[in-house]
């Protein structure tokens, strides 16, 4: 999927060129060229007076979309610029998308939406601005505010490499609010753990990313997660869960959740943390098709490689 926004003239470009033509008309055909000259300036006046946001929105630079890590919770600034912007998307989303507001959220409801974080060039006034646009059904996007300064320095060095081979890194976002008051936040991991190292997957929705869960019996399945970090630790990666049985120990034959890499299994979870999670499990892969979660993989010294995931609270 790539991000666009359309290219229009600004409204005053547009009138200061039919202005130049009306002035030209008046000295070649007289007052016939003056009235001709009025009619195309009034007719241009009116025109851009009602061009939409959609249709004067900047232009935009066509990437594909990277996904970034979700492990996190950012807020961004700058909405009361955007108020009209981010209505539009509230307006595009639909009822089912639309969701009740969490105890963190103040005010109304919740409304999901995709944001790309695009690093604006330096200026005199500001070396580290990062804009965030939220992208609409068809792929292009309009602005929403901007991260916070200390943020944008942070973020800004992975997302200018991401700029360089021609990718914009993207991110979910939940619009906050109503009645023309609306907020934005980001789920957006740390900057060290930004970039996904596993692609293969590509957009694929996980579970929110909110709480880690440690994963048991990686020391038999070190092979798969050498395999997989390939030397670099802390590596940041996408995991998949499925049903399985507990093999040994005091709840053997109990249910819990087995965990896996790129298709093969690294451990699974306690049997406590599978029972806690084992119904939202199956409620997104219901949804999605497949249960998908991010995780974290360091490297312990003489314990080996230990996996942690990333779950809801």
């Amino acid at each position: 999927m790539t991000m666009q926004q359309r290219t229009e003239p600004s409204p005053a470009a547009v009138l200061i060129a039919v202005a130049v033509l009306a002035l030209v008309l008046t000295v070649a055909f007289g007052p016939l060229g003056f009235v001709i000259g009025l009619a195309l300036f009034a007719l241009m006046f009116v025109g851009t007076k009602n061009k939409t946001a959609d249709q004067i929105t900047p232009v935009r630079t066509r990437s594909r979309l990277r996904r970034l890590s979700t492990a996190g919770r950012v807020s961004i600034v700058g909405e009361s610029h955007h108020q009209d912007a981010i209505a539009e998307i509230v307006r595009l989303a639909t009822r089912e998308d639309t969701q009740e507001n969490t105890p963190e959220d103040a005010g109304g409801s919740t409304v999901p939406a995709t944001a790309v974080l695009v690093p604006e060039p330096a200026t005199r006034y500001d070396h580290a601005s990062v804009r965030v646009d939220l992208l609409r059904g068809d792929g292009s996007a309009i602005t929403a505010g901007y991260l916070r300064a200390e943020q944008a320095a942070d973020y800004r060095p992975l997302l200018l490499d991401l700029a360089d081979r021609g990718e914009v890194g993207s991110c979910p976002a939940r619009i906050i609010g109503g009645d023309q008051r609306f907020g934005v936040h980001l789920h957006l991991g740390a900057p060290r753990l930004l970039l996904l190292d596993h692609e293969a997957l590509g957009t694929a929705p996980t579970l929110t990313a909110e709480h880690q869960v440690a994963v048991v019996g990686e020391q038999v399945h070190q092979h798969v997660l050498h395999r997989v970090v390939d030397g670099r630790t802390p590596a940041h990666v996408i995991a998949e869960l499925r049903d399985c049985r507990i093999a040994r120990g005091s709840h053997t034959g109990e249910h819990t959740l087995e965990v896996l890499l790129e298709g093969e299994s690294i451990g699974q979870l306690t049997y406590a943390m599978g029972l806690r999670y084992c119904d939202v499990v199956q409620e997104w892969r219901a949804r999605t098709g497949r249960a998908l979660c991010e995780a974290v993989i360091t490297n312990e010294g003489t314990r080996g490689l230990q996996a942690n995931l990333l779950l809801p609270k």
